[in-house]
């Protein structure tokens, strides 16, 4: 059992509760339904255990403040907006950000935490599987047959393989993993890999390669020239259809790339003209076709880019009230890197890097922060790095810990 330097030995989860939690966790890579429907289970559950004691509270962490403030942001950004009823339906994807607390809370012990990572690299793995399958059935939609998984669009698919595939690539190249733990995580880290690439989503493409050398930058970085090298082969090699996908990423006379220039040009529109609070947090459908540039006519209902989104919907304000939310995601996890963890500790904190480096990556060309499927994956990982420290606690601190538990006196 771990224990917590501060308070003592950790309170031991019910099992029922670790269940439930398991099975939330096994679903967030298939069905946002499903996993929403046991992490409600889970909380309230786990806050009518925490109340009488038989399961670990909530704690603070180095996120509470500025996530309360981008909250408290975005809350006035849609009391104050001319669609305030809209902006506020649009905030119940905040609902899921107390995932985070819960997992950092309820990931009471190493051997529980390698089990829910088992957990997540079965479903993950199999889900991938499942989309290879549809594509290599010819099931997949476009030219391409770009294949959605277990999902409506591709973009979601891909936005959750950026996440999994990071997760266990860097379990696979860690220094010191168990062997199995090792080639099951390579396996799973080649088949949702391949799923990825069929999804034929480029901005998680893009998001992957600066996840896989984030990863490596950490954990191998001798690895870094070849990996570019066989980068640029496999680009080379491919056949036309697929290479001309990959070309279209820098190719400004693309038709999704224009579109998402003329998102960006309304964009800073809308900002000249709502810079403080911005429009509300509702649908931008009816603020764009107001702020479209000549020429476009396609009408979206977002800005295809987390931070524009940001931008118009909360202002300046909220930007930079989002910023420091994702520095601190980054904080927690720069944070566990100091720690002496043991394998497969670090390798899981690296992955969990360049995840979050790549959701950005992603970010840039895609509403993904408003995407609940991915991000309720991406607050799993994040919860699961505000355990680590009870998890791996400084030895002399653990032991000091102990030793005062074990010196008190026990009443039978």
């Amino acid at each position: 059992m771990c224990s917590d330097p501060r308070t003592g030995p950790e309170i031991p989860v019910p099992i029922a509760l670790e269940a439930v939690l398991g099975v939330s966790i096994f679903a967030s890579s298939f069905s946002i339904a499903l996993t929403q429907t046991a992490l409600g289970l889970a909380f309230v559950l786990w806050l009518a255990f925490a109340l009488r004691r038989k399961a670990p509270g909530p704690r603070r962490t180095m996120l509470d403040l500025p996530l309360l403030v981008f909250i408290a942001v975005s809350f006035a950004a849609a009391l104050l907006s001319d669609k305030r009823l809209a902006s506020f339906i649009s905030l119940k994807n905040f609902a899921l950000m107390p995932v985070m607390y819960m997992i950092g809370s309820l990931l009471a012990t190493r051997r529980m935490a390698l089990r829910q990572f088992t957990v997540l690299l079965i479903s993950g793995t199999g889900v991938s599987a499942y989309g290879i399958a549809i594509y290599l059935l010819g099931k997949g939609s476009g030219t391409l047959g770009r294949t959605p998984g277990p999902f409506s669009n591709a973009m979601t698919f891909g936005g959750i393989l950026l996440i999994l595939c990071s997760l266990y690539l860097a379990v696979a190249v860690g220094a010191g993993v168990a062997r199995g733990l090792r080639w099951a995580a390579a396996g799973g880290a080649m088949v949702t890999f391949v799923a990825l690439f069929f999804s034929f989503t480029r901005s998680s493409w893009v998001g992957a390669v600066v996840s896989v050398v984030v990863i490596l930058a950490f954990l191998r970085k001798r690895w870094l020239v070849p990996f570019a090298a066989a980068l640029v082969v496999f680009v080379l090699l491919l056949p036309a259809p697929y290479r001309a996908r990959v070309e279209s990423i820098w190719n400004p006379k693309h038709m999704t790339n224009v579109h998402r220039l003329q998102l960006l040009q309304g964009g800073i529109e809308i900002i000249k003209d709502h810079p403080v609070i911005g429009v509300g947090t509702m649908d931008l459908a009816d603020v764009y076709r107001q702020y479209m540039p000549p020429g476009a006519v396609q009408v979206f209902g977002h800005m295809h880019n987390i931070f524009l989104q940001i931008a118009v919907q909360t202002g300046f304000v909220g930007l930079a009230a989002f910023c420091w939310l994702l520095f601190s995601f980054f904080r927690v996890m720069a944070r566990n890197l100091k720690l002496d963890l043991p394998p497969p500790g670090r390798a899981w904190v690296a992955g969990s890097i360049g995840a979050l480096a790549g959701f950005i990556v992603n970010g840039l060309f895609e509403w993904n922060f408003g995407d609940a499927e991915v991000v309720t994956l991406l607050y799993i990982v994040l919860g699961a790095n505000l355990a680590l420290p009870r998890l791996f606690p400084p030895p002399a601190a653990a032991d000091r810990a102990e030793s005062a538990f074990a010196s008190k006196p026990h009443i039978g």
